[in-house]
Order: C-alpha cells, then structure tokens, then sequence
C-alpha cells in the first residue's frame, strides 16, 4: 500500500462530509494534488478535477438565487445548535470556538440568520451553527425545525433564570433536554423528542435538565460535546505519524481491525500493529479482529 493510496483514499472519506461548497473547492484542491497509482483513482481524479473546474468557476459568478429558508442546505454529520436569548453570548461563543467573523454587538438580536463554523475537538471537526434569538411566543419554524434535527443543543445562559427561559421556548415545541446521548435524532414536529443538551453559562448554577459547563473553557465546551454525540474516533498511522482526520464511528459500536480497513476500502489487510490506549505496548501487533479503544492509531499491515 503506498501512502499517496491511503492519502487519497481519507481525502475521498473527507470529501463526504464538507458542509460548504468553498470547503469542497478545498478538498477537491487536495485530492487533485495526489498522485494514486491506482487506475481507478486516477480515473476519479480526473473526475474531480472536472469538478473543481465547474465549482470554481460557479463561485467566481455572482448573484446567487437565496433560499426563502436561510437553513436550507445547512448538512453535517456532527451538527451543534447554539441557541440562546438575545445577548446571552452566542455570536461571542460561536467565534472563539471557530473562529469564524461573527458579529458581535450590544444591541438585541444582532445575528438576523444561522452563522456556521467548525469546531474541531479530538481532531473531530464539529459543525457549530449560531442560531437567532428564541423568545416566549417564538413563531420561526424553520428555526424551531433545525434545532429539533440537530444532534446536540448548547444554550448560552447567563444565569439559572436565563437558562430556564431558554428550555421553556423549547418544551413548548416539544423539545425537552437530556444530559444522556440519545440514539435517535428525527421526530416528527408533533412528537416529544429528547435532545442532547448542556448549557455555556456565565455563573456556575445547577440545572436538572443538562450539565452546565465554563462558558469560557473550549475544553469543558469541547468535552461535554464530545461526550454528548456519543462517538469515538480512530487514526489511520502510517510511517510514524497520524495520516488524514480520524474515522468516526458511534460509541456503542464495537468496531475491529477489520471494520477499520473496510472503512477505508482497503480488502487485503492481514493484521495491524496498534498504537494508543488500548495497547499493552506501543506497536503491539493484532489481528483483525482485535476490539479498538477510542483514540487508538491504527498502522495496517
């Protein structure tokens, strides 16, 4: 197996999941830099350059048709809603955890449509959309919808009373907030669904419902969240060093060498040598049934 192979295989992985269509350009950009031995990965680099080509020049135009739903469109595989009222710290949470330019300001309901990021914990790349304020008699749908399919909900709250408001909007749709990973994610908008959810708060107050988390700590934020989409993640470790993101799977899910190397495509395996926490030493040598831990780096043989 040679690197240029895997490195293209993990960029194809990559590419399932772009969010936006300039982090697409991104990702075809990288997967038409390498050179596969492969016929049929040369065969879809072409492809992709096609692609690149089309996308690039569709970028370069300008007035672009804008959806009457500002969330049409708005996919990930890891989705985190921050809602909040007005000026509970939002837009300043959603830029210090992406990075991203969002504006900031004294005045109420500043953000007027969804803002998106990615927020990147365990190497994990998280989608961090801001969402306007909720308010008592809130009447947005498609707001309401978007946060009823999104994987966890993270309230912005200054205080207990902030907080409390905050989940009531949200029962009153039928969205009531768990501490626990829930297995299901879709309900219909008659039906009472638990979400995912804990709370950034600005003072340190109990709250029944979720956890309640430093809104200043990106690493209790990143934690909570982690734990709260109920995954764990693989590398791929090739030549001493981690090659590409992680692989992804749910953390119920007892995932081997093997459903390692069918991820990734890769047919021929016979055995691997594991590095990270479920190891008895570093590189110790498995077959491909061998259980991996959260976290392990895995060298295909």
């Amino acid at each position: 197996m040679k690197n240029q192979n895997i490195a293209f295989m993990l960029k194809r992985k990559e590419l399932k999941h772009v969010s936006s269509e300039d982090e697409r350009i991104r990702v075809l950009e990288e997967l038409v830099s390498l050179n596969p031995k492969d016929p049929l990965d040369l065969a879809l680099r072409t492809k992709y350059k096609k692609e690149l080509e089309v996308l690039k020049k569709k970028s370069s135009s300008k007035g672009r048709q804008i959806s009457q739903n500002p969330y049409d469109g708005i996919r990930y595989d890891r989705q985190v809603v921050l809602v909040g009222e007005a000026n509970s710290g939002k837009s300043t949470l959603h830029q210090r955890l992406t990075g991203s330019d969002s504006r900031i300001a004294e005045t109420p309901f500043t953000t007027y449509k969804p803002e998106m990021g990615i927020f990147t914990y365990n190497d994990v790349p998280v989608q961090i959309v801001e969402v306007p304020p909720v308010y008592q008699g809130e009447n947005d749908n498609n707001k309401i919808n978007f946060i009823r399919n999104s994987d966890v909900i993270c309230i912005t709250a200054k205080d207990f009373d902030r907080a409390t408001s905050v989940g009531s909007v949200l029962e009153d749709y039928l969205i009531i907030l768990s501490k626990e990973a829930k297995d299901h994610k879709h309900r219909r908008k008659d039906e009472i669904i638990e979400k995912p959810t804990l709370i950034a708060g600005w003072s340190r107050f109990d709250y029944k419902g979720c956890n309640v988390v430093d809104i200043s700590s990106n690493d209790q934020i990143g934690e909570e969240i982690y734990r709260l989409l109920n995954i764990k993640r693989f590398y791929c470790f090739i030549d001493g060093r981690i090659e590409g993101k992680p692989l992804v799977f749910p953390k119920g899910l007892e995932v081997t060498v093997r459903d390692f190397a069918d991820r990734l495509g890769l047919n021929r395996v016979r055995e691997a040598k594991i590095f990270g926490s479920s190891d008895v030493y570093e590189g110790q040598s498995v077959g491909l049934d061998y259980l991996l831990n959260d976290g392990d780096k895995v060298n295909l043989k």
